[in-house]
């Protein structure tokens, strides 16, 4: 996957953890639970105490995501979905924070998390004339039930040879706890920079980017 998408121009992170560079972190080496460092040492010991539980870790072939003082994040697996654990540090020792089975690194914009989004039911098929789209946005932030469309920033593009990404973000919320609660939203309709013409679009907010398709029952539209 790297092979197919060697450059990337925004930092991403798993989770809401520390940046990394996605190209660089999965060109690396997968041997992070052979180190000889403290971080490593408590990878090993958590993936040791994991094993007698569920789900039990993999023992061998972790990378290193990111480090930050006190936070290490190492995942395990192949693009686009890894297997994401993270350890934090305590009086020199480093111990398991959080594990989640399917991390799908999120690039870092202006300082704000890309979501998902997907072409929806209400868009027609993509022509070389399109300028217009109607999109659903995915899952954002816990906002108690808050309108991610009224929240929604304007897209962000950027273009990679013949294709097209397009990024979308969430405007931050004010201070304050927020309960998650699902909402059905319309459809939200956004604009690119010019018709399409001969590029192909994609969802750029994640690494590796997603190319945009019609839903199944529309593609034939």
């Amino acid at each position: 996957m790297v092979a197919k998408w060697p450059y990337w121009p925004y930092p991403t992170t798993c989770g809401g953890g520390p940046a990394f560079d996605p190209v660089s972190a999965f060109s690396g080496p997968t041997e992070a639970e052979t180190g000889p460092g403290p971080a490593e040492e408590g990878l090993r010991k958590t993936i040791e105490e994991w094993q007698t539980g569920y789900p039990t870790l993999p023992k061998r072939h972790w990378r290193p995501l990111s480090q930050e003082p006190g936070v290490v994040v190492y995942a395990h697996g192949r693009l686009p979905g890894v297997e994401e654990l993270t350890l934090e540090e305590s009086d020199g020792l480093w111990d398991f924070a959080s594990y989640s089975s399917r991390c799908e690194p999120a690039s870092i914009v202006d300082d704000r998390q890309a979501i998902t989004w997907t072409l929806s039911s209400k868009q027609s098929r993509l022509r070389p004339s399109t300028r217009r789209l109607w999109i659903d946005l995915g899952p954002g932030e816990c906002a108690s039930g808050r309108s991610q469309n009224d929240r929604a920033l304007k897209p962000v593009f950027f273009e990679l040879g013949k294709r097209l990404m397009m990024v979308m973000r969430l405007k931050p919320l004010p201070p304050g706890s927020y309960t998650c609660e699902g909402i059905f939203e319309p459809p939200l309709r956004v604009k690119l920079p010019k018709r399409l013409g001969d590029r192909v679009l994609f969802v750029g907010g994640a690494y590796p980017p997603s190319r945009a398709v019609l839903p199944r029952h529309r593609q034939g539209a």
